[in-house]
């Protein structure tokens, strides 16, 4: 999305939806729910903007010398179909939920997104 169309209207906003077939969009691949595999990624964006990915972030780090991007690293070690591969990019921040949870989106959505998602611990 254009930063216009966004809730803050600030920074882009990248979102994926593999379901049903579309992983191939993205990167080669068998895309079938068949075929599971591992997965690594690094993925390079402006320093304001927050990536996630559906896998563990291993951290972040600066592009090269004289860049103000980042290069955030990515690793999912459980084998997965390619259409739970996801990956979101934009003027993101989240809120705790619990232990073992958070919800992540924009400035201006987070706070009712923690409310849709407050039971979820439960």
């Amino acid at each position: 999305l254009r930063p216009e169309q966004t809730a803050g209207k600030r920074h882009p906003y990248l979102f994926s939806q593999c379901e049903a077939i579309h992983a191939r969009s993205l990167f080669p691949c068998q895309d079938s729910p068949a075929v599971k595999f591992p997965y690594t990624a690094k993925v390079r964006a402006p320093k304001d903007i927050t990536v996630l990915m559906s896998a563990i972030r291993e951290g972040t780090e600066q592009a090269e010398s004289g860049s103000t991007d980042l290069v955030t690293k990515f690793t999912m070690s459980v084998p997965i179909p390619s259409y739970l591969v996801a990956i979101v990019a934009g003027d993101l921040e989240y809120r705790e939920l619990g232990p073992r949870s958070k919800v992540w989106s924009e400035k201006e959505m987070v706070d009712a997104a923690a409310f849709e998602f407050a039971e979820t611990e439960k």
